[in-house]
Parts: C-alpha cells; sequence; structure tokens
C-alpha cells in the first residue's frame, strides 16, 4: 500500500517537472509521450456508484408537458405582433379631412 503511494508520488513530481521544464522554456520543448500502462498494473480505482433514475407518474409527466406548452405559447404571443390592438390617434395630430372640389 505505502508503495503504491510513494510511487504515485514519484509520477506526479515528474510530472510537473517536466511541466515546469516546459513552462520555463518557453513551450519550445516537446514533450514526451508517456508509455501505455497495462491494465494489472495500474491502482485499483473506487468503484463508481450508479445513481438509481428516478421514475415519474403519468400524472407528473403530463403537468410537465402542460407546462412546457403554456411556456411555448408564452413566447410566441410575446413575439408576435398584437393585431387585434387598437392604435390611439398621436395627441396634436390633425385629422385630414375629404377635399371638396
Amino acid at each position: 500500500m505505502l508503495d503504491s503511494i510513494l510511487s504515485e508520488i514519484d509520477t506526479e513530481i515528474a510530472r510537473l517537472q517536466s511541466a515546469k521544464a516546459l513552462l520555463s522554456s518557453g513551450g519550445t520543448m516537446a514533450i514526451a509521450r508517456k508509455a501505455a500502462v497495462p491494465a494489472a498494473k495500474t491502482a485499483p480505482s473506487m468503484p463508481v456508484k450508479k445513481t438509481k433514475r428516478r421514475r415519474l407518474s403519468a400524472d407528473a409527466l403530463e403537468r410537465m408537458r402542460q407546462a412546457q406548452i403554456k411556456r411555448w405559447a408564452a413566447a410566441r404571443e410575446s413575439t408576435q405582433p398584437n393585431l387585434n390592438a387598437t392604435v390611439s390617434p398621436i395627441p396634436g395630430a390633425k385629422k385630414k379631412g375629404a377635399k371638396v372640389p
């Protein structure tokens, strides 16, 4: 256990030293690729806990669907001009009458 921790620390130190050398040289130094590590030699990782997917009832899904439809309708109404609105006259404007010949 202790040996694996020490080897991980050594690899991290080597990685940081190479990053420091790269930064101090102004980025002109070529980066050496790390050799692939076989799966058998890798450190055991912690198991990933799968989260249980939450199931919603049919009623809840329908309420969500209806709410989304209302949001879409409100967005559509706000972008379309209101054709039924009455236009108020401009204050101080004179009405043009019909010319009599």
